[in-house]
């Protein structure tokens, strides 16, 4: 009975990561076709920034002045995501060889593909997400929506969102986890060889910034494919990713925008599997996650509008699909958990009634 519901459970997991997969690539592929072909994406486009702010450590804004249009600002941004979305694919010795060790292994999340991990994380945080909002308005916590100028162009909020997952995962994981993480794995191995020299030393920080996960498996330092997700993140990266989260989301709520009390919680929730991402997966990790909340969805509901009959059809599919998944996956991860902590302390139990006889 347990083997076949074990079954059960990677079966459907392979199918939600394949069908999350193509709807993901789908929804990139029409970024660009919206933006490009259409009368409304192409008034957007040929808008001139003359600046663009980049943030660092959550708190410094440095404009940099780029003077571009905005169709090349979001071919930027989406070539930034296909990147990201190509090194997910690699990871972890890629997503066909996850795919087979899934249906002849058990399913790790520490050593799996990401785009395996990605989906069963996106879906039940969304979901998450929907259960604490719900919760919170009950209680007259109201969380807000994110809010535009009258008459502002749906492609002017689609490049908006689009930027945000850059801006925000440089400002709030890869400059504030991974460069403090990098300065403390040069202190803790300061007499290390691989980290002598300026070269060397500017080496680590750089790959403590791509993939913190990679910096410590380099230095011999704990990390979570030898030691799992609790005891291979290091204090100071749950430090980290704590206070970056609570940032995160006090920033969402102090900045306006049209968000109100209740985001800061869900975002908190959201900036702590991002910062978990970030440090187990790598950069691309945490934007391709926020690029489901912020582009994903955006661009299928742009689509739908825009276009209607069968693209109406994929849009509700992808919303219904993500939300049911969720739930079931929340569910189980609640149950896997409440399982665990029992036979942990039914164990440390037996060993104190040892000790104590």
């Amino acid at each position: 009975m347990v083997q076949n519901a074990r079954t059960i459970a990677k079966a459907l997991a392979l199918v939600l990561a394949v069908f999350f997969a193509i709807s993901y690539v789908v929804s990139l592929a029409l970024g660009p076709v919206l933006f490009f072909s259409t009368s409304d994406g192409l008034n957007v486009a040929v808008r001139r920034i003359h600046v663009i702010p980049v943030d660092f450590f959550m708190a410094i804004t440095v404009p940099i002045p780029l003077g571009v249009s905005f169709g090349a600002l979001f071919a930027g941004v989406w070539v930034a995501f296909v990147i990201c979305l190509i090194f997910a694919g690699l990871s972890r010795g890629g997503f066909i060889r996850s795919v087979r060790e899934v249906l002849t292994k058990s399913l790790s999340l520490a050593k799996a593909n990401f785009l395996i991990v990605m989906p069963l994380v996106a879906t039940s945080l969304l979901y998450a997400t929907f259960l604490i909002q719900q919760f919170q308005e009950t209680q007259g916590v109201q969380t807000g929506s994110l809010s535009f100028p009258p008459a502002t162009s749906p492609y002017v909020i689609l490049l908006e969102l689009a930027f945000a997952p850059l801006r925000e995962e440089f400002a709030f994981r890869i400059t504030s986890i991974g460069i403090p993480l990098g300065i403390f794995l040069l202190f803790v191995y300061r007499s290390d060889r691989k980290v002598s020299g300026l070269k060397n030393k500017a080496k680590l920080i750089l790959l403590a910034v791509a993939s913190p996960e990679r910096a410590k498996s380099k230095l011999g330092y704990r990390n979570v494919d030898q030691n799992g997700f609790l005891r291979g993140i290091s204090r100071l990266e749950w430090s980290l990713i704590l206070l970056t989260a609570t940032v995160f989301g006090l920033a969402h709520y102090l900045l306006g925008g049209g968000w109100e009390v209740g985001k800061i919680s869900t975002a908190f929730l959201a900036g702590l599997v991002f910062g978990i991402m970030y440090v187990v997966y790598g950069a691309y990790a945490p934007i391709l996650l926020h690029g489901f909340f912020n582009y994903y969805f955006t661009v299928l509901d742009l689509a739908d509008s825009t276009y209607g009959g069968a693209f109406h059809g994929f849009s509700n599919l992808v919303e219904f699909t993500n939300l049911a998944a969720g739930q079931v996956i929340l569910v189980v991860f609640l149950l896997v958990s409440a399982v665990k902590i029992a036979d942990f302390l039914t164990l440390k139990a037996i060993g104190l009634s040892k000790r104590s006889a």
